[in-house]
């Protein structure tokens, strides 16, 4: 099963990093992440959970490496400003960036997984594959390979009665918030773990970062994009 809970355990080795994954053999990380593959398989043999793995846990580990950083966030895009929205899995992530993207001057970055680096400020990459969305579908086909990130939005739900509100978040929240919703840090060694505290640190204080609380609820979505779009437009 494509979608099963396995077991991932990472080993050092002569080539680099031996990435072990259950009912699944082993991959190969090269030892700066520059590439991966599968021990004793040709590409065109994988299966499609062996795929899904590689462009799951695999390339997360590789990403990190290269000091990019997968968060665990959808994305879209207003007037050239990109929101990643924060949240595990089942918080209305995917939902709200997809309902974002079929409105007008909105466009869709990411649907689960969004790799971030800080380098001349916060850059997403969205041609990074997003494994829910077909290959016609994948945002990466439209945009550039890097985009800057303006705008960080922590998703909670909130009960059927309460109004959607956004709610500043300050440096230390914003740095707990990424700590926290960057994907594989399981896998990290203490080296790799010091550089995300490193990276979520710096990073911090280069984006504007907000609680978004809503009733998770459809008929919600056009209030939500409504202070999207509020603070988008500010200064």
């Amino acid at each position: 099963m494509v979608n099963a809970q396995r077991t991932v355990e990472v080993y050092n080795s002569a080539d680099g990093f031996l990435i072990s994954v259950q009912g699944s053999g082993e991959f190969i990380v090269s030892p700066r992440g520059e590439s991966i593959g599968r021990s004793g398989l040709q590409p065109d043999a994988l299966r499609q959970f062996e795929r899904a793995i590689i462009l799951g846990p695999v390339i997360v580990f590789a990403l990190a490496l290269r000091n990019v950083w997968s968060l665990h966030a959808s994305a879209a895009r207003y007037k050239e400003n990109v929101t990643a929205f924060l949240g595990e899995s089942g918080q209305g992530k995917s939902t709200l960036a997809g309902y974002l993207s079929q409105n007008a001057g909105w466009q869709l970055v990411a649907d689960d997984i969004l790799p971030v680096r800080n380098e001349n400020g916060l850059q997403v990459l969205p041609h990074f594959p997003q494994l829910k969305l077909q290959a016609s579908q994948q945002p990466g086909i439209s945009l550039p390979e890097q985009l800057k990130l303006n705008t960080l939005c922590l998703l909670e739900k909130s009960s059927a009665d309460v109004k959607p509100k956004l709610q500043e978040m300050n440096t230390a929240q914003t740095v707990q918030a990424l700590l926290a919703h960057v994907a594989g840090t399981r896998m990290f060694s203490a080296e790799l773990l010091t550089k995300h505290l490193k990276f979520s640190t710096q990073s911090a204080p280069q984006v504007k970062a907000y609680k978004l609380t809503y009733p998770h609820r459809r008929e919600t979505l056009p209030q939500v994009k409504q202070l999207l779009e509020e603070i988008t437009c500010q200064p």
